[in-house]
């Protein structure tokens, strides 16, 4: 016999079995299940297994099963008041018995019509339906605040962790702008600045990390997909991967393919990724642990596996180690450093590829593997060049001298790149608004100019049509100077007339370069 809904059952307690035979067949004409009862305490059996709707005939006796239905019937939640259908004799008051048991009454005078039963009952039916469509509702709201609370919690350690980790680069900073005011020249000098670089260079990957991760739930990260070797990639991302593992001193071994093996991705990504799961091996392995790099061809696919012997992963972990802000281990997340986003980047991005991200574990002290899945073109050739960033670093600028136009309301950034361009032997103006761009742009007459977009009062790409409506001859070249470098601004700077977009903060590296193109 199938089991009825509690939508659907109807527990019916009347004193004629006739009757209650009748009003079962009527039940089930309605598309619910009647359950007929003897007395009160089998009336109070069928009512904890679940009920629709309850037909009775009398006002129950004071009794133990009176007192146990009373008892059931006040203990209901709040959503639920049970529709109950009474056809009394004319000694009985329906009034006391809708207070006394806290029910929504409807009483039918005897005699009663099949066809005004059958009504009353649909319309039981249907109220109760809705009362346990409230009662939905309450749980899934209860469920939606729980993981409201959650992802709040969550929210509130990571802003913790974002809050320590960039107060870590700055303080050595902060402390090494004191050792070079104090210390003129020699090797300290060279100590601080080498630190200040690195220091300088966490930062603008933890902003990186923040701003890819706000890019990727937006939409709004564009891939510059190529063919590129998969040693290539390997070779980059362990290059990048290298200072946190030798500082770990781990052995890191490396496993690929001999024959040549070609993916059409975004090569800085790929890179991004396979390098932030290396990291994330090299911060969860003790000191001296091993590290396996294995790169394998499965059918039309490539599985670059990463595996290493550190605190592996609890079975409740592997379930959401990449999620947005969750760590493994908070109080190690902050003494090893990290955001705890950089398993979070490696999947969407990975997925962005069409592809996958897996991690496996035994458990806590086993090590962990992580294997990411991509499909790999067959038929790609190698590229001609590298097409990941150059690292080589030309020699210093000499002989050649330009008027340059530095633009920025900051006037530590644009001293600081004045002084930067005066090393490399140009002739600087600052200005600090747009106004003051404008004519600098019609007296100084620029070569090249490095223009702030977010200026006061006037922006960059206003400044950017202005100059270029100017008559001057030849015309400087406009380098767009932002923190935002997504394709939107980049698409906004060109349609304003810029050359070329940099975003901040710019890689000194970049500025000699473009001073050299000139």
């Amino acid at each position: 016999m199938q089991i009825a809904s509690p939508e659907e059952r109807v527990i019916i307690c009347v004193e004629s079995t006739r009757d209650a035979g009748r009003i079962e067949e009527v039940v089930s004409n309605l598309g619910a299940q009647g359950f007929s009862c003897a007395d009160y305490s089998e009336l109070c059996d069928q009512i904890e297994r679940g009920v629709a709707v309850i037909i009775l005939s009398e006002l129950p006796t004071i009794s133990d099963s009176a007192s146990r239905l009373f008892a059931i019937l006040q203990a209901q939640p709040p959503w639920s008041t049970i529709p109950t259908i009474v056809v009394p004799d004319d000694s009985t008051s329906t009034d006391a018995l809708a207070d006394e048991l806290l029910l929504s009454v409807t009483t039918l005078e005897r005699p009663v019509h099949m066809q005004t039963l059958s009504t009353v009952i649909r319309i039981a039916l249907q109220a109760r339906r809705n009362q346990y469509m409230v009662r939905d509702l309450l749980r899934e709201r209860g469920d939606l605040v729980t993981q409201l609370r959650h992802e709040a919690d969550m929210k509130n350690e990571f802003l913790a962790t974002l809050a320590h980790e960039l107060r870590n680069p700055l303080a050595p900073i902060r402390t090494g702008l004191q050792i070079l005011r104090r210390t003129p020249t020699g090797e300290p000098v060279t100590r601080t600045l080498d630190m200040m670089e690195r220091q300088v260079s966490h930062l603008v990957r933890l902003i990186d990390d923040l701003l890819d991760v706000s890019r990727i739930t937006r939409g709004k990260l564009e891939l510059r997909k190529q063919r590129v070797p998969l040693s290539l990639l390997l070779s980059n991302a362990v290059e990048s991967s290298r200072p946190l593992v030798d500082a770990g001193h781990h052995t890191l071994t490396i496993s690929e393919p001999d024959e040549l093996i070609t993916l059409n991705v975004d090569p800085t990504r790929i890179a991004q990724v396979i390098s932030n799961i290396l990291n994330n091996a090299a911060k969860y392995t003790p000191n001296g642990g091993t590290i396996a790099l294995t790169a394998r061809r499965r059918d039309d696919k490539v599985q670059i596996e990463v595996k290493d012997n550190g605190i592996g992963l609890s079975k409740e972990m592997l379930s959401k180690v990449f999620d947005m802000f969750s760590q493994v281990d908070p109080s190690m997340t902050r003494s090893q450093g990290g955001l705890g986003i950089g398993l979070t980047l490696a999947r969407r991005l990975t997925e962005l590829h069409n592809g996958t991200v897996e991690a496996t574990s035994s458990g806590p002290g086993t090590g962990s593997i992580f294997t990411i899945t991509l499909p790999c073109n067959d038929h790609a050739h190698t590229p001609s060049q590298d097409p990941t960033n150059s690292t080589h670093v030309d020699p210093p600028v000499h002989g050649t001298s330009h008027r340059v136009l530095v633009v920025d309301d900051q006037l530590d950034i644009a001293q600081s790149l004045k002084d930067l361009l005066s090393l490399l032997g140009q002739e600087t103006h600052i200005a600090s608004n747009g106004p003051e761009a404008i004519q600098a742009a019609k007296d100084f007459k620029p070569e090249l100019v490095f223009l702030d977009i977010g200026l006061p009062g006037m922006t960059g790409y206003e400044v950017a049509r202005n100059v270029r409506a100017l008559e001057t001859s030849p015309k400087p070249r406009l380098i767009a100077v932002t923190g935002w470098g997504d394709a939107h601004h980049i698409s906004l700077a060109k349609e304003a007339g810029f050359d070329q977009h940099l975003t901040k903060p710019v890689d000194p590296l970049e500025i000699e370069r473009i001073v050299r193109m000139l």
